[in-house]
């Protein structure tokens, strides 16, 4: 069941959503994305593996 919400955080989720709707916001994004590394996973692995090989000590974070 949907419920209708108000209050400060509506409001402020209601501006964040009209910001990103702006053309500008959108073709900004769209730019910003095509310089994201989608590796980064795979660079992190290897990483480890190789600090791990040199015999450094690897910790979590956490």
């Amino acid at each position: 069941m949907a419920t209708r919400r108000s209050g400060p955080d509506h409001r402020v989720q209601l501006a964040a959503l009209k910001v990103a709707l702006v053309a500008e916001t959108r073709a900004r994004a769209t730019a910003v994305a095509g310089t994201i590394r989608t590796d980064g996973t795979t660079v992190a692995a290897k990483l480890l593996v190789n600090a791990k090989g040199r015999g450094q000590r690897v910790d979590h974070a956490g």
